[in-house]
């Protein structure tokens, strides 16, 4: 698992020992989680009120891209 720098409002964790299209998981201070696939930053599960909350760390998905899904392989050969 790596844990990125937290953010205001959120943080992002890479776990190993998962399947299926890459992702990282979008931790909340509120408790609220959502998944994001790295590479089209389509929400695969969870959510957060309000949505709005979700820009910035689609923007930091987006803008680390590559070494988001490099942690990813590496934590999932």
């Amino acid at each position: 698992m790596t844990n990125y720098d937290a953010k205001e409002d959120w943080r992002i964790r890479i776990n190993g020992c998962k399947h299926g299209v890459p992702h990282v998981h979008l931790l909340f201070k509120d408790g609220s989680r959502v998944v994001v696939a790295i590479e089209t930053r389509e929400i695969l599960a969870g959510g957060v009120s309000p949505a709005k909350r979700l820009t910035d760390a689609l923007l930091d998905i987006a803008a680390n891209q590559s070494k988001y899904l490099t942690e990813y392989r590496r934590l999932n050969p």
